[in-house]
Parts: structure tokens; sequence; C-alpha cells
């Protein structure tokens, strides 16, 4: 009787014990969880009066680097180098800068950010952040990244933001257009990632209504990229996949995805025959002084134009036609001495054609095949003693006549569809040379591929020029 008595009173002190436990365990998750509220509660006090506006340098700074973790697009870089510019009356602005690459990228950087610093004086913030990455074939891409901010309230306010790419040969230090370095497909894998990631990282409130188009696989989309040693991020222009106040988005894909789309090897050039393409001419060089600018405004934009040359030129003035040559460029004929060779017997037009062919060879290295005549006149003997490719124009700047760089590329703006087209200038005016800085551009930014005529010819009929033929424009 005793023992059954002290067994019902130790089952009852264990009752209360575990009664007891019950009970502190659910004091203590009420305390964590009042704990929790009250943290909260002061966090969103703190936030509520908190401020991000700067009034100092000191607290210019601290906003800076915040703004460069936070909503950074930039890959990481070995490389971190700052600097801050607090400005009590203007813009205050800070650059960082990421991986340096001697040379051309590097001298591309730089002058991109002092364009930036000369156009962006009306913000209260300016942020740059810039770097160069080495990819496995090569290829060194640089990306130029700058927001602004004013004050809204107690907060900074992001007003626009942006991000300029570019692809350099790391080798040669040439410009390159994305397809020398990625294949053909890389828009396509993009795409798949880019989709998957944004639908699932934002809400529908961050995302556009119409932000899918954003991310397709056509030509205006995944043109604005950097190429690590292990990802490849794309970054789109801000309004587009996000709601303006989110910046600029961009995507980072690994290599262990998207890295099968990269070249082995950088393409020396690149044309893709389903795709417009249109041929800008040059005519009565070489003419060093201009040729030049032209050729670095090609070289910059990754396009190719034909000089036709005259042959009593050459030899006195032939560096940048072998630049030229260098960059991808054709040589053509434009006779001698520039008569009009339907006035002339066979033995002087095969002369004009021969010598200027022979000079071009000599000082050049490369004989021409397609030729064109002077003033565009010829008739059946100059086609015949020629045995070259005549080609003629299928639109005149009028640059020769206007000797205006407005005028010349209002004449290529208005002109319709320029697929299949060749554009006539001349190379040894400056205000055509200034003519092709506002052309060649514009015709890369609307699509078209900047190709010689013999490219022109061979894409777009299946055949190289043909001798004793004439080409105004080539469909």
């Amino acid at each position: 009787m005793a023992n059954a008595i002290h067994e019902e009173r130790r089952k009852q002190k264990q009752k209360d014990l575990k009664r007891k436990k019950k009970a502190a365990r659910r004091r203590l998750i009420l305390a964590l969880v009042l704990l929790a509220a009250f943290v909260c509660f002061i966090f969103g006090i703190v936030k509520l009066f908190s401020s991000d506006v700067f009034h100092d340098e000191e607290e210019f700074i601290t906003f800076a680097d915040e703004k460069f973790e936070t909503d950074a697009v930039c890959p990481e870089s070995d490389v971190d180098d700052r600097e801050y510019h607090f400005n009590e009356d203007g813009t205050s602005y800070a650059i960082k800068r990421g991986n340096w690459v001697d040379g051309d990228t590097k001298s591309y950087i730089d002058k991109k950010i002092d364009s930036i610093l000369k156009k962006e004086n009306s913000s209260m913030a300016l942020l740059i952040d810039a770097g160069a990455y080495e990819a496995p074939n090569g290829a060194v891409s640089t990306v130029v990244h700058f927001s602004t901010y004013n004050a809204d309230g107690r907060h900074m306010k992001i007003e626009s933001a942006k991000a300029d790419t570019k692809l350099f040969d790391g080798e040669t230090g040439k410009g390159a257009d994305s397809l020398q370095v990625m294949n053909v497909n890389y828009k396509t894998k993009a795409q798949d990632y880019a989709e998957e990631y944004f639908s699932k990282t934002y809400s529908d409130k961050d995302l556009k209504d119409d932000w899918e188009r954003f991310v397709t696989s056509d030509d205006t989309n995944f043109n604005k990229f950097v190429i690590t040693e292990d990802q490849i991020a794309f970054f789109f222009d801000q309004d587009t996949v996000l709601i303006p106040e989110d910046g600029t988005p961009a995507v980072s894909i690994p290599q262990t995805i998207i890295g099968s789309t990269i070249r082995p090897e950088i393409l020396e050039r690149y044309v893709d025959k389903s795709k417009p393409m249109v041929a800008l001419t040059f005519d009565d060089g070489p003419y060093s002084k201009t040729e030049m600018k032209i050729l670095d405004t090609l070289e910059e934009n990754g396009g190719v134009a034909t000089f036709f040359y005259l042959g009593n030129r050459v030899k006195n003035d032939y560096k940048s036609a072998k630049r030229a040559v260098k960059l991808g460029c054709e040589l053509g004929n434009h006779s001698w001495s520039h008569p009009v060779m339907s006035q002339l017997d066979n033995k002087e037009i095969a002369s004009q054609i021969n010598k200027t062919n022979a000079v071009i060879y000599k000082y050049c290295g490369v004989e021409p095949v397609v030729a064109r005549p002077p003033y565009g006149e010829y008739n059946d003997k100059v086609l015949k003693r020629t045995g070259m490719a005549q080609i003629l124009w299928s639109l005149d700047t009028m640059d020769w006549k206007t000797r205006d760089a407005e005028k010349s590329f209002k004449a290529v703006k208005k002109a319709k569809n320029l697929d299949g087209k060749i554009i006539l200038m001349h190379s040894i005016y400056k205000e055509s040379a200034e003519a092709t800085e506002l052309i060649v551009p514009w015709l890369k930014d609307n699509g078209y591929q900047l190709v010689t005529v013999s490219e022109l010819i061979k894409y777009k009929t299946g055949k190289p020029p043909q001798a004793g033929k004439v080409y105004k424009k080539v469909n």
C-alpha cells in the first residue's frame, strides 16, 4: 500500500514538472514575439525618420558607398579604386573603377567618364561605376554605368541610369562587334535564362507590364554585355524590364550555362547574310589627313568601307590606305587621273586601269577587283577594256557639292530601305569625315551591317563581283 502511494506521488510530480516547463516555454515564446515586434516597431520608426539625403562630404561618401554596394550592376573585380567629389552648390560625383586593361580600353573608359561628367551636371549626385574584363577567348569588354540622384523628401531618388558597353580585341585593341565574339545562338540562351531570372527574382510591382519583349532574342536586345572569366553580365536600359525607380536592370549568366556560345577565337569580321547590309564607298583618295578620321569611326564601330583610289595619289600618300586594308576595308580602282573614261580609246582605258592596279598593289599589298568610273561615265568599250566590275551607286550624299556634314547625314537618314544599297561619298573632304562620324553609328543603330562592295555583292547574289557587269544596288 505504501509503495502504491509513493508511486502515485512520483507521477504527480512529473506531471507538475511538465506543466511548469510548458508554461515556461510559452512565456519565452511570448517574450520573443513581443521583442521581435518591438524591434520591428523601432526599425520602422528609425526608417520613417531616417534620411539618406547628404549635407556634407562625409555623408556623401557614405551615400555613394552604400549605393555602389546595394545597387551594383557591374560584375565584381579585383580592383576597387574610388574617388569622391563633393560640391555643395552643384553635382557631387563619385567614381568607382574596377579592373583596368592598358591601352585602348583604359583610354576609352576615361573618355567615356569625361563625357558623362560634362553632360550630367543637373543632378544632386552622379555615381559612375566602370571596369574592364577579359574573356577566355581574349576579348576585352568594358562597361561604364552611371546613375543620377536627386532629393525627394527625406530620401535620394534615382532619376536616370544607363550602362554603356564596348568590346575590344584584346590582342589588337580593335573594336569588335558582338557576333565577332559570340556565336549567333547566344541570344536564345540568354533569353531563356533572363525570362526565368526576372520572373522569379522580381515581383509584379517591379516588373513592367511588357517586360518580356525586352528579353526576347531579337536584334534590339542582349547587345550590352561584358564577359568575365566565369560569367556574362547583360545590361538593360532603364524603364524597360523594371520600373524606372529600380534603375538599370542586369542579369549575370554563369559560363557553365552560356559559355558554349562564346567563340573559341575572335573572328576578324562577321557578316550575317540574313540581315540588312549597306556599302559605304569613298572616292578620290587616298588622302590620309581626312581618311584617318573616317577610319577611326569605322574601327570604333566595327565597320568597313570601300575606297576608290586615284592611282596618281597613291605613291605619295598611302599611309591611310595601308591602315584601311588592315581594318578589312576594300580598295577599288578609280582610274589614274580621273578622266571621262568613255571618251578614251582602248589603249588609254587600259593604261588608266592597269597603272592604278599596279601602284595600289605595290604600296598597299592588294590588287583591286572592283572599279568605279569617274563621274559614273562608262560605255561598252569601258566595260570590256577594264576587265573589272564597275561599281556605281544607289545614293549620292552630294557631299562633294554641299560640303556640309549635317546635309550629308540627312541625305542618308531620309532615304528609305538601305539594304543592298551603295552610298557614294568622298574621302578628301573634312566635312565628309565629319559626316561619317554621324552616318556610321546611325546605320549601326538601325540594324545595318557595314560591308565592302565585294561583300555586299557576294552575300546578296551568291557570287563575287563579275567583270564587265555594272552594279548600282544589290538586292
